[in-house]
């Protein structure tokens, strides 16, 4: 009788592991998940991202951080709907999640343009750390979308170091007509952002309404060239998704980002033009050109080395690669670049120049007197 009587209890305690030992599994294989998810995000691999952090809400609903992962991927795919959804939800399990409200807010005001929405969780985001810029600068951006002007103009001046914010200032200030004011504003922004568009169009327009033709016309004309090359990106951009493997866009797109001064993406661009091509020319000239301007010599020597290599009859490659060198202190190596490349272009006065600066590092001062003399007599 007391065998059968410990039967029941002993299957309710076998069960009762069971339970916690599935338990401990799942939240193992969540734990997982999320490591890779973090890793992938880690590697920009947003695709394997949102794959793992699906899989760890599937695993573990009660992770917010995956919500709020998963809330973040959305939006960046411009998925609002899910977005929201997925940052709701992290915010309901973890009520005092700051990011999650200040992303919520965003996919509102950025993602359905729904102002109103927007206002109430970049509040909790700025009531729960006070020092968001970015939350504060949404919430100015809502606040003026609302016609809230005044709540505008004073939660964009909390966030004046933000450069976008103080554009959106300029314009609260432009919106109450108070010119003088917005051209302050949007003047500090084209001093940190020279080819800020709107800042240009705004100013253009706030000089010609206090009279100041000329200046307004000025501003005017920069936003006008700015959008046009905003328009040749777009362009060349579809181009090279069209036919990833033709250059000359490459080419040309390149050379807007140096113009720009867009060091970064430029080159981005010819790295991928010699990808396609190794030792292509134009996009070696253009790199090299790239790595002196932002004063990455080791770079630009290894560049023109090879271009100098390839056209051993080019004084400008030679000239080049003699500068790098004597970036690097390294004078007896530009020398001999700067001195074929006289050889080579007798004519050019800069080459003289350079090649007098050589042996001046060097501590040859007679040729570098001889060297600046030539100089002189072709710049007469």
């Amino acid at each position: 009788m007391k065998t059968n009587l410990l039967c029941p209890s002993l299957l309710i305690f076998l069960s009762a592991v069971c339970l916690t030992l599935a338990k401990q599994d799942t939240s193992t294989e969540a734990t997982r998940a999320y490591q890779v998810g973090m890793q992938a995000l880690a590697q920009k691999d947003d695709r394997t991202a949102l794959t793992a952090f699906q899989r760890v809400v599937k695993l573990d609903a009660s992770h917010a951080e995956a919500h709020y992962q998963l809330g973040v991927l959305h939006g960046k795919q411009s998925q609002w709907r899910p977005a929201i959804d997925a940052l709701q939800t992290a915010i309901k399990l973890t009520p005092n999640f700051a990011d999650a409200y200040l992303r919520l807010g965003e996919a509102y005001l950025i993602g359905t343009a729904n102002a109103k929405d927007a206002i109430e969780p970049l509040q909790r985001a700025l009531h729960l750390q006070s020092d968001l810029l970015r939350a504060q600068r949404l919430l100015g951006d809502a606040y003026l979308r609302q016609n809230r002007i005044g709540d505008a103009i004073h939660q964009l001046k909390q966030a004046m170091e933000d450069s976008e914010a103080r554009y959106l200032l300029g314009f609260a200030y432009f919106q109450t007509e108070d010119f003088i004011e917005a051209i302050g504003h949007f003047e500090a922004v084209i001093k940190r952002q020279k080819r800020h568009a709107k800042a240009h169009f705004n100013l253009g327009n706030c000089y010609l309404r206090i009279g100041k033709i000329a200046e307004g016309r000025a501003a005017l004309r920069t936003f006008e060239t700015l959008t046009r090359e905003e328009e040749q990106r777009r362009t060349l951009q579809r181009l090279i998704l069209d036919n990833p493997q033709h250059l000359q866009p490459r080419y040309q797109l390149a050379e807007l980002h140096i113009k720009r001064t867009e060091w970064e993406l430029a080159s981005a661009e010819l790295k991928a033009c010699l990808a396609i091509k190794p030792h292509d020319e134009k996009a070696s000239e253009l790199l090299g050109y790239i790595y002196l301007q932002t004063e990455t010599y080791p770079e630009a020597v290894e560049v023109y080395g090879h271009l100098v290599e390839a056209y051993p009859e080019s004084a400008i490659y030679r000239n080049s690669l003699g500068i790098a060198y004597m970036m690097l202190k390294k004078p007896r190596q530009a020398i001999a670049q700067f001195e074929t490349a006289t050889h080579l272009n007798t004519t050019n006065a800069q080459l003289y120049r350079n090649l007098a600066n050589a042996y001046r590092q060097a501590g040859e001062r007679e040729k570098a007197e001889q060297a600046y003399q030539r100089y002189q007599s072709l710049t007469k």
